[in-house]
């Protein structure tokens, strides 16, 4: 894959209300995509879907060599969707309000999640989704701390949930990230070998959001981080 060192991942920061051309970008999507767009009842809504999934395309069809209306996509029984063609490159994709991420890499298990930090009853939510670890980490944070730690924890344990490709087969409780400063898995018994396998990274984004980026592979792996205009 030209321009995708194999131990390398490709994260791109896209400003969703940066549209410069709406008709354009909904015109590279394809009639699945387009529909889907037309289904949402929000302007807002349907403008950041189709800014998304435009510019992942634009991404796409820059390290395949190709143009955006040329990309095709698969799915996995769990509709986790894949590049059709053979040996492509891997990739994710995740928007929140008015941001979204797209993580590129030549091959391997692959996850990235954008949460924008927004007033929700943290501890009750953790009680319902998070591993019982997570959730006493969480109460040990102090106060001011943990509206923050419970964002953090959200967006890793979907990033590693979209790496696995799973769904809603994975339980949000069956592995257990951290919740502080340094993004780690600590134990998965989906795949018992994950915890030593898989990386979690805190991916830098604007202030208001929490981001992570997951990879499992062969190869140690390092991210670079940049903004798509």
């Amino acid at each position: 894959m030209p321009g995708i060192p194999p131990a390398c991942i490709d994260v791109w920061r896209i400003d969703l209300a940066a549209a410069a051309d709406l008709p354009e970008s909904f015109a590279l999507l394809d009639a699945g995509e387009q529909a889907r767009a037309q289904r949402f009842h929000f302007p807002e809504h349907r403008r950041r879907f189709i800014v998304a999934h435009a510019a992942v395309r634009r991404i796409l069809a820059r390290r395949l060599d190709t143009s955006p209306q040329a990309i095709e996509f698969v799915r996995n029984d769990h509709g986790k969707p894949f590049l059709k063609a053979h040996d492509a490159p891997v990739f994710s994709l995740s928007h929140s309000h008015e941001m979204a991420l797209c993580a590129v890499a030549a091959a391997g298990e692959l996850g990235v999640d954008i949460e924008h930090r927004r007033a929700v009853e943290h501890a009750d939510l953790a009680q319902r989704f998070f591993a019982p670890d997570e959730v006493a980490a969480l109460a040990a944070l102090p106060a001011e701390r943990q509206a923050d730690g419970f964002f953090a924890c959200w967006s890793r344990k979907e990033a590693y949930s979209k790496a696995k490709g799973l769904g809603l087969s994975l339980p949000l409780d069956s592995f257990a990230v951290s919740v502080d400063t340094e993004a780690t898995l600590h134990y998965s018994h989906h795949d018992p070998v994950d915890a030593s396998r898989c990386r979690l990274w805190e991916v830098p984004v604007a202030t208001g959001y929490r981001a992570a980026l997951a990879y499992c592979g062969e190869a140690p792996a390092a991210f670079s981080c940049r903004d798509w205009a």
